[in-house]
């Protein structure tokens, strides 16, 4: 079966929607199928994501020249010092910036539809709203080829990029499928009029790295807890070090790794040090490969991720896969992967209900082990690639077209 993942383009460090799609060819490579990636805007020499599909021999190709890639990073510099600097209201900016992307994808169209008309592929599979999405959702639906849509988090949200989905109203329909990533995100999609009632599941899922790792944590004077992702307000960052700081005023030993970039790095570091917490607090930038995030994992007594909005945070599946509890925010689609049996869940933005789970898994070691243990079992029940590609072949099998080079789902 040839599969054909598609993308506007990485935007890593630490991109759920990145780490999904190269996880997904990894995977269906593995397994024996012909995926290949499809980007609008090439990917740079030194992409992380980039170099693991081509180690895993999964072809990448890219509509746009590299100078457009050069162009757009440009155009997204300067749309943040415009924000940073000038007192241009921040609709109005992401706006004009919007509809200059809008303009590019959109001449992109004729190339999109040349490469799905001669690319050989059963099955077109587009991961996340971005404005050249759409622009290859219309392009391979026009190629007369089956088009799986892909939604990575939750319709409208997070605040300020509700445009994407006006724009995403007049190509669903050419969807043969369209898909979320849990049961509580499936029904939000089927609650909005754009999408359709017939929204599938398909989950993600994260590469099992253990290698034979035994899920005993090595006795440490410090208990602790780590974060993995953009270091941005919607993720807590903030809501996380003055929880933190509570948390380590209860007299046990607290250490806190942050792994991640992002705008609000520096204001972090800065509140560390006025709360009297930077000793305890390791920034320890961004990991890059999956032996790194493995070894950040094994690192770690408890994952937290407290964000104001989230679908399905690959940050949390990973921790699961290396018997982690998890402490997260009750948004999204976090409940349905984050049980009482595997960690504990907050309010989003309550930074007192934060700092006290916290101190519940740091007192109590039996708890973490026990929580751990069910976490990972849970992984390999819901989100392992055993349990997640078979999942997704069906999707591609309810779509292909008929005579195709597939025939069943276990063709190759």
């Amino acid at each position: 079966m040839r599969i054909v993942l598609c993308k506007g383009q990485f935007m890593g460090p630490i991109s759920g929607a990145d780490e999904t799609l190269v996880t997904y060819a990894t995977e269906l490579r593995r397994e024996g199928y012909s995926p290949s990636v499809l980007l609008m805007y090439p990917h740079t020499r030194s992409d992380p994501y980039a170099a693991r599909l081509r180690h895993a021999g999964v072809p990448i190709f890219s509509i746009a020249s590299p100078s457009m890639r050069m162009i757009l990073k440009a155009g997204r510099s300067a749309k943040t010092s415009l924000a940073k600097y000038w007192s241009f209201p921040q609709d109005s900016i992401r706006h004009n910036a919007r509809r200059i992307t809008s303009t590019i994808a959109d001449s992109y169209f004729a190339r999109c539809y040349e490469y799905f008309d001669s690319c050989g592929a059963d099955v077109v599979h587009v991961l996340t709203p971005d404005l050249s999405a759409l622009t290859m959702i219309n392009a391979g639906y026009t190629a007369g080829l089956p088009v799986l849509y892909q939604e990575l988090g939750i319709p409208y949200h997070p605040p300020g990029y509700e445009s994407y989905y006006d724009h995403f109203a007049r190509v669903l329909p050419l969807c043969s499928e369209v898909a979320a990533l849990s049961p509580r995100l499936v029904n939000v999609c089927r609650s909005i009029s754009h999408f359709p009632r017939s929204v599938s599941m398909i989950p993600i899922t994260s590469e099992d790295l253990s290698n034979g790792y035994t899920f005993q944590r090595r006795p440490s004077e410090h208990v602790t807890f780590g974060f993995a992702a953009r270091i941005e307000i919607l993720k807590g960052a903030h809501d996380l070090i003055e929880a933190f700081a509570a948390a380590a005023q209860n007299g046990t030993p607290l250490r806190l790794q942050i792994a991640g970039a992002g705008s609000q790095k520096r204001r972090l570091a800065a509140r560390t040090r006025t709360l009297g917490i930077s000793r305890q607090c390791d920034f320890i930038g961004t990991y890059l490969t999956p032996d790194q995030r493995s070894a950040f994992m094994q690192s770690l007594d408890a994952l937290v991720l407290p964000s104001l909005t989230e679908g399905t945070p690959n940050s949390i599946i990973e921790a699961m896969a290396h018997g982690l509890p998890v402490v997260a925010a009750a948004t999204g689609g976090i409940p349905d992967v984050v049980t009482e049996e595997t960690g504990l869940l907050v309010p989003p933005g309550n930074r007192d209900a934060l700092a006290e789970a916290l101190i519940v898994l740091a007192t109590n070691p039996a708890l973490r082990a026990r929580m751990g243990r069910a976490a990972r079992a849970r992984y390999e029940q819901f989100w392992s690639p055993r349990a997640v590609i078979p999942v997704l072949l069906r999707a591609y099998e309810r779509i292909r077209r008929p005579g195709s080079s597939a025939s069943g789902i276990s063709a190759r």
